[in-house]
């Protein structure tokens, strides 16, 4: 989406508000999730608190995926409003230094003033990583979660493409989440393995319930394990019930790899392009 500049011809109106977009991303581990606690140890809090040091302003800001208390962001989208326009140059660099390393700040531009992080979105991309073997790495620990044990990995494909598709996600849904409707549309997954121990799982789909991803990884994890079967996942999503399903992984080996705003035809493209390693099947328009 192109940045857009604002008319300085005095005969049009000037708008209420301006919309700017943030691009950022973030190593989850330090924090307490994206979503402002009292505690004031989130993303969100952190990117307020600089924005009102350099802004003078106290704003509020959108992210496009809340995400848990220690999932990780290699690409996250934030949006704020405010009644007059910024210097984003400036803003920008006022941004990278103050907010806590554990944040990077990407890009800050105009956007339209329609743009919502969220309602915007068509699709977002998850991974999940696994360090499978009894060593261990700790330039990977704290982005994966260590499984010191063999998985039945094709047991694992098998179960996965069950989640295809258009379906009722209660069984996956965290049970404190606040969502009204547990139906959602999952593109496609896949499982990758990297070599060395290093097993990496993406979803990409419309849109997520709280520890969604988490709780489906967890789920496959048994699969692997040999405690539930491919063949158990339809069940299990028909129960629309939590307890059928499996554990809830942990939070440090989820990252949100891309949030996307194109056509679904225009995702594809550009997903092929910054993974030319594997590719997602998409359904036809």
């Amino acid at each position: 989406m192109e940045s857009i500049s604002v008319s300085k011809d005095s005969a049009d109106p000037k708008p209420a508000f301006y919309t700017y977009r943030i691009d950022m991303n973030y190593s989850g581990g330090d924090f307490s999730g994206w979503q402002s606690q009292p505690s004031g140890n989130t993303i969100q809090d952190a990117l307020e608190k600089a924005l009102f040091v350099a802004l003078r302003k106290k704003i509020r800001v959108v992210g496009a995926s809340r995400t848990d208390t220690g999932v990780h962001a290699e690409h996250q989208v934030a949006s704020f409003r405010i009644d007059e326009e910024i210097d984003c140059p400036r803003v920008f660099r006022s941004l990278q230094a103050l907010v806590p390393p554990s944040i990077g700040i990407l890009g800050l531009r105009a956007i339209e003033r329609e743009f919502h992080p969220i309602k915007s979105a068509h699709a977002k991309l998850y991974r999940y990583r696994l360090w499978v073997g009894r060593g261990t790495n700790n330039f990977i620990r704290p982005y994966s979660w260590i499984i010191p044990y063999q998985l039945d990995t094709e047991a694992m494909k098998r179960a996965g493409e069950e989640f295809i598709g258009y379906h009722h996600f209660k069984s996956f849904a965290a049970i404190d989440g606040s969502s009204l409707t547990f139906e959602r549309n999952i593109i496609d997954l896949k499982w990758v393995n990297k070599g060395n121990g290093v097993l990496e799982f993406y979803i990409l789909g419309e849109g997520f319930l709280k520890q969604m991803v988490r709780n489906i990884v967890g789920t496959l994890i048994e699969v692997g394990q040999g405690k539930k079967s491919p063949a158990d996942i339809p069940r299990i999503l028909a129960a629309a019930d939590r307890r059928a399903a499996g554990m809830t992984a942990p939070a440090q080996g989820l990252s949100l790899v891309e949030i996307y705003y194109e056509e679904q035809k225009e995702i594809e493209a550009r997903f092929l392009q910054e993974h030319p390693e594997f590719s997602f099947v998409f359904p036809s328009l």
